[in-house]
């Protein structure tokens, strides 16, 4: 058995160099990369399309052209103006792990925009694909920016109804408005409304007139 190995053809140093040609080759790990790379953008494309197509009609109900859904970052900004949230909120998104807790805080803006509640935020984080695209072509309606300021808070826990403009919100009767909270100062020597004037009254608040 040992003789019938040995008799076998030992393979030469052209034999090596054939089996190595199409690994070490410049041209063929060119043509490798280039198709990696394509494939890669290939995806990226896809993936543009795809979201555009689910959030397209959320645009439009809120007001906006379809098309921005479609534009990288962009559409992320204007989703974060749709929620009603501060611009500076779309930078804080890209802060690495601290930037998914604000996009997920955009995204639970816009299901209450509208009015779904927490659990459709859980949907749009883990299956944006079917909750997005149900917001965009089902019946629900933008009822409005959901987001409320400290501000605005403040005036909803003081007053006991909604910031005027949050969704659902209602006026209460007798109840003042947000503008009625601060009252214009008046400087002294500046004159009054002409239509709320009392006729005896000097025009610049010194006393009454002669």
């Amino acid at each position: 058995m040992i003789a019938s190995l040995l008799a076998l053809p030992r393979p030469t140093a052209d034999d090596y160099y054939y089996y190595s040609d199409t690994t070490t080759d410049p041209a063929y790990t060119a043509r490798l990369i280039i198709g990696l790379l394509f494939f890669y953008f290939l995806m990226i494309a896809v993936a543009f399309v795809v979201t555009g197509i689910m959030w397209a009609g959320v645009f439009k109900k809120a007001g906006h052209a379809k098309w921005k859904a479609f534009v990288p970052f962009y559409s992320q900004w204007m989703l974060v103006k749709i929620a009603g949230r501060p611009e500076s909120h779309f930078w804080l998104q890209f802060i690495p792990y601290a930037g998914i807790y604000w996009a997920v805080c955009t995204l639970n803006d816009i299901s209450k925009s509208f009015g779904k509640d927490a659990a459709y935020t859980v949907g749009l984080v883990f299956i944006p694909v079917v909750f997005a695209s149900m917001l965009s072509y089902g019946e629900a309606q933008y009822r409005g920016p959901s987001y409320m300021s400290a501000e605005q808070k403040m005036y909803a826990q003081h007053y006991g109804q909604q910031f005027p403009g949050q969704p659902g919100a209602t006026q209460q009767y007798g109840a003042p408005t947000y503008a009625a909270q601060v009252p214009a100062q008046q400087a002294y020597g500046q004159p009054q409304d002409p239509n709320t004037q009392d006729p005896k009254q000097n025009p610049y608040g010194s006393g009454p007139t002669q």
